[in-house]
């Protein structure tokens, strides 16, 4: 679902109209942008799992939940772009950035937008906090794939400061420098959480966060809740007094956030729990919907899955959850239905308190039905999810025309508007190989029985095979995180045997010399490069040896391809936990396999682990071609795209990194595809 991408010119539209009419900003805002329902989960990084045959708690997550609150990332988070470093950002999931990506793009493969979280409970506590770099954080989003940011602002772990002007100040900063960096032209959302009570107004001690000519006004609180006054303190009582929640210190910290940013925000989940014993929540909603209709964003009524830590005075059993709902879906007082309000959770894992047969991935189904029933979609929707935008794909290279399409009876792919492939159901995808050099737009286009129509279009290059136009040049300063990258230098193809900054290539065993036209980056008939790097290129390392040689040709090698797998060096021995290996290219034997360490090797590292300093070393040839396929092993990583594996009587290849437990077959959006 997509969430408010107006175009630059809409925007200057709004803020240059001269008129207070709310349905004026409306329409001009939101018209067209949203189109089903928003059921916002958070999920605490903290929770993940490592990669298995059952995938990871967050890969898991179904469609239902349309956008994933990741969390947290610290405010104060530090990240070299390019890097997939995370050890300075504040998640705290089990591996590293290259699954943390390739968990990201699965879960974008199923519909699902991910947004970064950042702050929550944990992080505000400190002035170092403040020292945000948001220029980093643009990057890691950028690099990761994440679909916006979420600023969960609570300074020192909570809301009762959160309305003093100098954090007024600090979270309307958050949100227009994360709007410039992260565009809504591009696609990406900005999205906040704050406290439930935030819209209604409150003017001690702080005039600022009081609107007078809202209808949530402080003034207006007897009317608006049907309470007496002197119980607006009382957030305790049994009598659930709504009025309590114009008493709150963080009561109205919104307000002028809005005025300063509100047409920065996409989307604002409130948190609408810890607000002590409050019955009528539905105005925490119609509040934030009156500024919604105004600046255009999209709300989404936070609850928390039973019990909450505050109380517990409130709980949002079975029944509320439904009540809430469906008062989302219907609009509430400011005819917002339609307009891609909905709901959001604190957390997706935890079971309920009142109902251990529900967890937050429970409610989040059971919301998503209530609110596609009220706001029912009939138009198709569409996306191209291969190849990606201006890729360049060599001459006779198959590559996959692959498209997500839902509400479709009909899928059709062009190239070049002639018709290419047509469909009735998924998977929607073609391979392609016969392209001639040139520029062509690749067009996908979901129709349904009504007549609507959804278009996607990409533009890509067919480049000649022997051309390396798509190779970029080698970079001194530049970190190349994974295994195969194919870089120039001094006019010749290189390609890396492991994670590398600085080395140059030609004087250093981490590059090898590399084909063009190939994945493998075996140096296959080109002994003079490999000669010149004093070996025959390390083509162990990508899974992919095609040149007939033993396939361990490490850096000890010096050109010798003699030898049977050990690159000149008969002397290999078992491995041995309580040793050092200080030299990287050390061949040792592990459970009857060889591998070869990429660095520095402490003792009781044992060889095995995919994330460790060991590599595995195919021999002869293996995973290179169909009939050297390997038998898949679920605990291994396989980096290199065009690794073949059998699996359950099948042959499949990887299309890029797979994590352990990805196995083949597992999603048809995965990393393999089915060869024979």
């Amino acid at each position: 679902m997509a969430l408010i991408t107006g175009c630059n010119q809409n925007d200057e539209v709004l803020q240059n109209s001269g008129q207070n009419s709310t349905s004026d900003l409306t329409d001009t805002k939101i018209t067209g942008s949203v189109k089903g329902p928003v059921v916002v989960g958070y999920f605490p990084s903290w929770s993940e799992t490592y990669p298995s045959a059952n995938g990871t708690k967050l890969r898991n997550i179904p469609e239902e939940v349309t956008h994933i609150f990741l969390s947290f990332i610290k405010p104060d988070m530090r990240y070299v772009k390019g890097s997939y470093d995370i050890k300075n950002v504040g998640i705290e999931v089990p591996y590293d950035g290259i699954i943390l990506k390739e968990t990201v793009d699965i879960l974008k493969a199923k519909g699902i937008k991910v947004i970064l979280s950042i702050g929550g409970e944990t992080y505000w506590g400190t002035d170092d906090a403040y020292n945000i770099d948001h220029t980093q954080i643009a990057d890691f989003v950028r690099d990761f794939g994440f679909d916006g940011i979420d600023w969960d602002y609570e300074p020192n772990g909570g809301f009762q400061t959160i309305g003093e002007p100098q954090n007024v100040d600090r979270f309307i900063s958050m949100i227009k420098n994360s709007r410039e960096l992260l565009p809504r032209s591009e696609g990406y959302i900005i999205a906040c959480a704050p406290a439930g009570c935030g819209a209604l107004g409150r003017p001690s001690p702080y005039t600022q966060n009081d609107d007078p000519d809202s209808p949530y006004a402080y003034s207006k609180r007897a009317e608006v809740t049907g309470d007496d006054i002197s119980h607006e303190y009382n957030s305790t009582s049994s009598q659930g007094y709504t009025v309590s929640l114009y008493g709150f210190a963080s009561t109205g910290h919104m307000i002028p956030v809005f005025k300063a940013a509100g047409y920065d925000l996409d989307l604002v989940a409130f948190q609408g729990y810890n607000t002590g014993s409050a019955s009528q929540r539905e105005i925490m909603y119609d509040s934030y919907a009156y500024y919604a209709n105004e600046y255009g964003f999209s709300v989404a009524f936070g609850m928390h899955i039973p019990e909450e830590p505050w109380g517990p005075y409130y709980t949002y059993d079975e029944e509320k959850l439904r009540e809430y709902t469906e008062y989302v879906a219907q609009g509430g007082k400011h005819n917002r239905a339609g307009k891609g309000d909905g709901v959001m959770f604190w957390q997706l894992l935890q079971v309920s308190a009142v109902n251990p047969s529900l967890d937050g991935i429970g409610y989040s189904k059971i919301s998503y039905s209530i609110l596609e029933n009220h706001t029912p979609v009939t138009t198709p929707r569409i996306n191209i999810v291969t190849p990606v935008s201006n890729a360049m794909i060599r001459e006779n290279e198959t590559f996959e025309f692959r498209v997500n399409a839902q509400r479709a009876d009909i899928v059709e792919l062009y190239i070049n508007d002639d018709i290419n492939s047509s469909f009735n159901s998924a998977p929607y995808v073609a391979y392609i190989n016969d392209l001639a050099p040139g520029n062509y737009i690749l067009k996908a286009i979901a129709k349904n029985s009504l007549g609507e129509l959804a278009v996607a279009e990409t533009s890509i290059k067919i480049i000649d095979k022997n051309s390396v136009e798509d190779i970029p040049a080698w970079k001194a300063d530049a970190v190349y995180a994974t295994p195969g990258n194919k870089v120039l230098h001094n006019g010749k193809v290189w390609s890396n045997a492991w994670w590398t900054q600085g080395d140059e290539p030609g004087k250093s065993d981490v590059w090898k010399a590399a084909d063009i036209d190939t994945d493998s980056g075996n140096g296959n008939g080109n002994t003079e490069e490999n000669e010149e790097n004093g070996n025959t290129g390390d083509n162990n390392s990508n899974n992919g040896n095609n040149n007939g040689n033993t396939g361990d040709n490490n850096g000890n090698d010096n050109g010798n391809n003699n030898n049977s797998g050990n690159g000149g060096n008969t002397d290999i021995s078992e491995y041995d936990p309580s040793m050092t290996y200080p030299t990287a290219g050390t061949i040792v034997v592990y459970n009857g396999r060889k591998y070869k360490n990429k660095w520095w090797v402490n003792p009781g590292e044992t060889p095995g682990n995919p994330n460790g300093p060991w590599e595995l070393i195919l021999e002869n040839g293996e995973g290179s071609a169909p009939g050297l396929a390997l038998d898949y092993d679920i605990s291994m990583a396989y980096p290199t795209p065009g690794t073949y594996v059998n699996y359950n009587g099948k042959t499949y290849k990887n299309k890029w990194y797979v994590s352990p437990g990805d196995f083949p077959g597992k999603d048809e959006w995965g990393p393999w595809e089915l060869v024979q």
